[in-house]
């Protein structure tokens, strides 16, 4: 996540100190993705049960490197990469925790496209049914009314972590109707004529970021997703979040002169004690990058 939040900003591993001071920061992050990478393609450790999400972020971060320089050393570690989340797909839909186990679910389906589509844009080989596998599957999740995507049942609540969910309720969130979304824009579908879409950013609407750490509604994770995909939406759509995800989110950045904190993000909401710091200034820093991101790491083609 964090190599995700420098590319996003343009910043590769090539370049000098002076023209790139963060070409370093990136390098070593890529070197440890590579050195981390197994024979069979995956990225770090399979001793969690969430494995397969940090592979797939991990995937991405190859990718995105690739398709913006173009460095032939990634090419092999991206599409090592790209095919084991090939094969972890189950056949004919979409993808969870366990590959090919049967079982699948929006949240982990979605960083999946996210990271083929990334390997897709920079000429790595995708396999095309897989993108239409993850459509059947978000189709399938999508209440056909209100736009509501689930997590692993039919327009029902987002997930939470075991024991959390008194804390941050689900019903305070619309992070997997956001996955849902992002998904329809990145496999083709037209924001403006499609009626899902439509319905579910106005589902995001209703639940706009707030920065408030004593109603369980912080959800970065959920501000993440929505923010890229109302951004493609455009319109009233986005004037609306984007004036309530500046209002949260800069707001709330540790300002200079907090120490070992400064420019970081309090990992508060249902996933920081997982992430920690790092994941919350990271995709904080992408929800803010989202003017530009996909720009730079698709060539405009996502627009």
């Amino acid at each position: 996540l964090a190599l995700l939040a420098f590319l996003g900003a343009g910043h590769t591993d090539r370049g000098s100190a002076e023209e790139n001071p963060y070409a370093e920061n990136v390098r070593a992050g890529l070197r440890f993705l590579m050195a981390s990478q197994d024979t069979e393609g995956c990225i770090g450790s399979r001793a969690s049960l969430h494995f397969i999400n940090g592979h797939a972020m991990a995937t991405l971060a190859l990718c995105e490197p690739y398709a913006l320089t173009g460095n032939p050393r990634y090419r092999a570690p991206a599409q090592a990469a790209v095919d084991f989340l090939l094969r972890a797909r189950n056949p004919y839909l979409a993808w969870r925790y366990e590959p090919r186990g049967g079982e699948n679910d929006t949240s982990v389906t979605g960083w999946m496209v996210m990271a083929l589509k990334s390997g897709k844009y920079g000429g790595l080989e995708i396999d095309p049914d897989a993108f239409e596998g993850a459509r059947q599957w978000i189709d399938k999740m999508t209440d056909p009314e209100f736009g509501q995507v689930g997590y692993n049942m039919p327009g029902g609540a987002s997930a939470r972590p075991e024991g959390l969910q008194d804390k941050f309720p689900p019903e305070k969130t619309q992070a997997m109707t956001a996955v849902g979304i992002l998904t329809r824009i990145f496999l083709g579908e037209d924001p403006k004529g499609s009626k899902m879409i439509q319905l579910g950013a106005n589902l995001c609407l209703e639940r706009p970021p707030v920065w408030n750490p004593d109603d369980g509604s912080i959800d970065m994770y959920y501000w993440y997703y929505a923010t890229l995909a109302i951004f493609q939406v455009g319109g009233a759509h986005w004037k609306k979040w984007n004036e309530a995800m500046v209002e949260a989110i800069v707001k709330s950045q540790h300002p200079k002169g907090s120490g070992t904190r400064t420019g970081s993000w309090d990992p508060i909401g249902p996933w920081g004690p997982d992430g920690g710091r790092v994941y919350s200034t990271a995709v904080m820093v992408m929800c803010l990058e989202v003017y530009y991101r996909y720009d730079k790491v698709f060539g405009g083609g996502v627009r």
